[in-house]
């Protein structure tokens, strides 16, 4: 049986209140929208001008993109004498 959007478990973007809880503190679109893409998000716009975050991507930049560079040795200070 097909599921209308707001009905599923795990919708494809990511949730108008998931969106705020990320962006704690900030009220207006706009200033969500840049400081979504601050974090290195592709943002599209809803028509009435809230930010639209796929899922995945969000996921992909978040999660997975954050563990990689923790993991990488070449981003940590070299300390000593060289």
């Amino acid at each position: 049986m097909l599921k209308i959007c707001g009905e599923l478990d795990n919708p494809m973007d990511l949730l108008d209140s998931e969106i705020d809880d990320i962006c704690q503190g900030l009220v207006q679109n706009f200033a969500k929208v840049r400081f979504l893409e601050r974090l290195g998000l592709t943002v599209r716009r809803k028509p009435n001008g809230r930010p639209l975050i796929c899922r995945s991507h969000y996921h992909a930049v978040m999660v997975v993109g954050t563990s990689r560079v923790s993991r990488n040795s070449d981003s940590q200070p070299k300390w000593g004498v060289h």
